[in-house]
């Protein structure tokens, strides 16, 4: 049973430990069910069924993601140095190759998981640096800089025609008297002009930001690329201008759009809070999935979709939320920008006490109907939660998790893939087309006659239609 196996992963994770390598990798079918279930709830980007890439609050491709839970649910202690590059890979950037170690903690006074994971930079650390301060400016543009730029220069035949004598002539110089210097030599001397103008005591955090300045963004092939064909637009509008151009004037040109380059780059620090906040979802799902609502009385089963949802709340920048935080605005779109209609605020919590004893009754009952009518009975449940909208954040992860908390309840585990979500969607809108109909007739019966909701429902409610991949626990 999932529930039995993520109980068993909780216990682990409070031990800072974790599922053996060998059985999280394999073809266990419970285990990949499980990751399947994290990985839908994860922010991540996708390329959907029809071949279109879409974006769920991350830019991570969701491949990296699953390698990320899978390690965290494992009993490794520190991300591959292959996945990190991945993970932190940003604007075409690759992220730095080193691996990270990392601490799974739970605080258990508080029933509190945390993560502590090593940092790549320290946070103090800001391209503006170069602006701010000019010694530093001036020793990168000279030292590092301007070789960099002859070398691309030397490299090129469209620029080195932009000035072919002065060209050819400081090449041919250069290959007699300048010793080439290598990659570990400048990120070596970058670091140095980098610590003159930063206090920052921890020397590999300082090596690994010169490291990514100069490997992963100025040897990236996008970012010379887009050097070059900056220059080259630049150099042509100069001849059209009739100003001659020099091999020296066209070294300093170049320095400084590198400069220019280099200052509007992010670093991955957002990336790197991607990471947290997977390891957080994770914890959220194995959470939900262990809940059980059997033995609860509708107070009880509301308290714990409270607790859920919290829990689907917490992210690096939100590690404190005690309560679930309601609702209290009017809501008149969804969160994908479409035009929605909710429950009024005020009525809420009359809506969520009939939700729940609507659960509470479907529970009890669940051994005397068939699966086909139990199914539909969910569908109900996470469509009338969908529209009371209750939590200020999280209802859609809320909804989703009520539903395998159900279905546990049968022997069946619903998959809500990140590939289908347009499905899952249009299947909400059709649904929210039939209940318009209506007016708002609908949305007041939820918190008041619950019976005049069901007839409406029965019209879009289609257990051989579902939003989600159904299969058996």
């Amino acid at each position: 049973m999932i529930k039995d196996a993520t109980t068993i992963m909780l216990k682990l994770i409070r031990k800072n430990e974790g599922l053996n390598k060998s059985d999280l990798f394999n073809n266990d079918m419970e285990l990949q069910k499980i990751v399947d279930i994290i990985l839908s709830e994860c922010r991540c980007s996708v390329i959907d069924k029809d071949g279109d890439y879409t974006r769920f609050g991350s830019s991570t491709d969701i491949r990296i993601i699953k390698m990320l839970i899978q390690i965290f649910l494992s009993n490794i202690k520190e991300i591959p140095q292959e996945v990190v590059a991945m993970a932190l890979t940003k604007e075409g950037v690759i992220g730095p190759f080193k691996k990270i170690c990392f601490e799974k903690i739970y605080d258990e006074e508080n029933n509190k998981y945390d993560i502590e994971i090593e940092e790549v930079f320290p946070k103090e650390f800001h391209v503006n640096i170069f602006k701010t301060n000019l010694n530093v400016r001036e020793r990168f543009l000279n030292e590092i800089i301007k070789p960099y730029v002859k070398n691309i220069i030397w490299e090129n035949e469209d620029l080195m025609n932009k000035s072919p004598i002065t060209s050819h002539i400081s090449k041919y110089f250069s290959k007699l008297f300048v010793i080439p210097k290598s990659d570990e030599q400048i990120v070596k001397e970058l670091s140095e002009i980098l610590n003159s103008g930063i206090d920052i005591q921890n020397k590999d955090l300082l090596n690994n930001i010169a490291n990514y300045i100069f490997v992963n963004i100025m040897n990236n092939k996008y970012f010379k690329t887009e050097l070059i064909n900056r220059t080259l637009d630049t150099t042509e509008l100069q001849k059209l201008g009739k100003i001659s151009i020099g091999f020296k004037s066209l070294v300093e040109n170049m320095s400084y759009e590198t400069l220019k380059l280099i200052e509007i780059r992010n670093f991955p620090y957002g990336e790197m809070i991607s990471i947290k906040d997977t390891f957080y979802t994770i914890i959220a799902v194995l959470e939900a999935l262990s809940a059980d609502f059997d033995n609860l009385d509708e107070t009880e089963i509301l308290s714990e979709i409270e607790r859920i949802n919290v829990l689907y709340n917490v992210t690096n920048k939100n590690k404190n939320q005690e309560k679930a935080v309601y609702r209290v605005d009017e809501v008149v779109s969804n969160q994908y920008g479409d035009t929605d209609e909710f429950v009024k605020p005020e009525n809420i919590q009359n809506a969520l006490q009939n939700l729940c004893k609507m659960i509470k009754v479907l529970l009890n009952k669940k051994d005397s109907i068939d699966e086909e009518t139990y199914i539909n009975e969910v569908l109900r449940i996470h469509y009338r939660f969908i529209k009371i909208q209750p939590f200020k954040s999280g209802n859609g992860r809320t909804a989703r998790a009520i539903v395998n908390v159900l279905l546990q309840s049968k022997g069946l585990i619903g998959l809500f893939r990140k590939e289908k979500r347009k499905d899952y969607l249009e299947y909400i809108k059709n649904a929210n087309k039939i209940i318009r109909k209506n007016g708002t007739k609908y949305l007041s019966a939820l918190s008041e006659k619950t019976m005049e909701c069901i007839e409406l429902e029965n019209e879009f409610l289609d257990v051989k239609n579902l939003p989600f991949l159904l299969v058996k626990n």
